[in-house]
């Protein structure tokens, strides 16, 4: 694990690997994350990816805001909005899916390319770990064209990683469990991408 306590450790790092953010969300009750401070998060956190500047192997690490913030400005990178499954819909500027205030997302969205992100985001909370490998493929293709509809391959791949939960849990099975520790969490559909699996003839759905 990368370790980044202090400023001058984060400068060190960034002038040895090539660190980017992944995703912005937040802690739920019952769940027990460590930041890369080797702190206990205790609110929202980052997942940053990164990578020796004479190597290709990618690596991830979870970060709390203040130090998130400060290897943001050293990589002269925006702040991620925040993905949030406790917030309420926006009204007038929802989407399928579940648009809402604090992320900052909008109608420019395709509808089922919103699910698909919003499910990837979901995993990351409820497993803990950063995206990596193909997730983190499919999320950055999904934000670079959020306006497309999503291809079969990424909905499929996704599905397949969902499969792989330990308990061999949907999505939705995973979010009622964390409801159950007192989270109001909103409700998700994945209609659209669920639609998507029946015409590509995929036999189950992880999405629930």
């Amino acid at each position: 694990m990368l370790l980044c306590r202090s400023s001058k450790v984060r400068e060190k790092l960034v002038q040895e690997y090539n660190i980017k953010p992944i995703a912005h969300v937040r802690l739920l009750n019952g769940q027990e994350r460590r930041s890369c401070t080797k702190d206990l998060l205790t609110d929202s956190y980052y997942c940053f990816s990164y990578r020796a500047k004479n190597s290709d192997v990618t690596e991830t690490f979870l970060c709390g805001t203040y130090a998130a913030n400060h290897f943001l400005e050293l990589i002269h990178h925006p702040k991620l909005k925040l993905f949030d499954p406790l917030a309420p819909e926006t009204v007038g500027t929802g989407t399928s899916g579940g648009t809402n205030i604090n992320t900052g997302f909008n109608d420019s969205w395709h509808p089922a390319t919103k699910q698909l992100f919003n499910a990837i985001n979901l995993i990351i909370i409820c497993w803990g770990r950063p995206p990596s490998g193909v997730m983190q493929k499919i999320k950055e293709e999904l934000e670079k064209y959020k306006n497309r509809e999503p291809l079969p391959r990424q909905i499929k791949a996704i599905n397949t990683i969902i499969s792989r939960d330990h308990g061999g849990r949907t999505l939705q099975q995973m979010l009622d469990e964390l409801r159950n520790k007192n989270n109001m969490i909103r409700d998700f559909s994945f209609d659209l991408i669920n639609e998507a699996l029946i015409k590509n003839r995929v036999e189950k759905s992880f999405f629930g």
